[in-house]
């Protein structure tokens, strides 16, 4: 199989290669250049998929599948998607929850609207959400019966440049008394990169929201699972929505993942029948930390100059401001 891959360097992007070259596949990356390079046996070229020039790096070759892991306004999406028209067999589109404008005030349904954004927005016509759904509509425009569209959840794993999941596995592997925000059975739903690569590869034309099922992680889930893959002492002090919120602690910025319960609403509650129907398989939590866990020890966490969102990196609570807090419970 010959996978073309717009994007290819970042976390998701870098997964769906890794993923397509262990599974024999000829692989073709289109990136800019400014993530570092593919792995070996990878077709790298170099080129800005916003512009036709850009685009003509990928010459006339064609491909079996293309899997769009770096499309963000709408108009560039069309442009790329004109270009492949009639050289791909399948165009995956890697879209988001965010385009169903009810959520998480309501639960995500199979009926669920999704915003209207036209195909042919610029990137100041609307937030991330609404141009998602504009750039779902781009490519099925050229790929009416070919297109997959992966309305993303939650993703993480190693090389995670966002650092929510991986912030909290560093954090709990230094041991020591823990900030543990809200409750431990406060559901989560989170995807590793690799199972949503993975998936991409062999996955039906369709829209499908890509997650774990709600319910199968916890936050108290997620930090005993660190716990034990790090081989740390930690113990877990959990702390009140409100008494967090007393003390201004920024919801998902400075403790990544905690969002109150006033907020959070249907938050996790997504349904993923779909995806699981036609072969999304999620790996066991601790297998994922081990490897994220791998990961920081080679790493670190990225630098803000290397981050995907480098102000919510910035807001991550200090040691010394989580000891404040710790001390006001005792």
């Amino acid at each position: 199989m010959r996978l073309l891959v717009l994007g290819g360097t970042k976390l998701l992007g870098s997964a769906v290669v890794r993923a397509a070259l262990d599974a024999g596949w000829h692989v073709t990356t289109l990136t800019r250049g400014l993530h570092g390079a593919p792995p070996p046996g990878v077709d790298a070229r170099t080129g800005d998929r916003t512009t036709p020039a850009g685009l003509a790096a990928l010459g006339d070759d064609e491909w079996d599948v293309c899997i769009d892991t770096s499309g963000y306004v709408p108009r560039d999406v069309r442009l790329s998607a004109r270009t492949l028209a009639g050289r791909v067999g399948r165009y995956v589109f890697v879209s988001t929850v965010n385009v169903y404008p009810d959520w998480p005030e309501r639960p995500v349904t199979s009926s669920s609207p999704v915003s209207d954004c036209p195909p042919d927005a610029g990137p100041d016509d609307g937030d991330y959400g609404y141009l998602k759904s504009g750039c779902e509509r781009a490519v099925l425009e050229s790929f009416p019966d070919a297109t997959t569209i992966n309305r993303a959840g939650l993703i993480f794993g190693p090389r995670d440049n966002i650092a929510r999941v991986s912030w909290w596995v560093q954090r709990v592997a230094a041991g020591g008394e823990v900030l543990a925000p809200g409750r431990p059975d406060q559901p989560l739903a989170l995807i590793d990169a690799r199972d949503m690569a993975e998936w991409m590869l062999g996955a039906p034309p369709g829209a499908f929201v890509v997650n774990s099922a709600a319910g199968t992680q916890t936050f108290g889930s997620l930090l005993a699972t660190a716990r034990d893959v790090t081989g740390s002492d930690a113990r877990f002090t959990w702390a009140d929505d409100q008494v967090l919120l007393d003390a201004s602690v920024e919801p998902w910025t400075e403790l990544p993942l905690w969002l109150p319960e006033s907020m959070s609403g249907h938050a996790w509650d997504l349904d993923v029948s779909g995806a699981y129907a036609t072969g999304l398989r999620i790996r066991p939590l601790a297998e994922s930390l081990a490897d994220v866990w791998e990961w920081v020890r080679e790493h670190g966490l990225p630098s803000p100059e290397d981050a995907e969102r480098p102000t919510e990196l910035e807001k991550r609570m200090s040691r010394e401001r989580e000891q404040k807090i710790l001390t006001g419970l005792a």
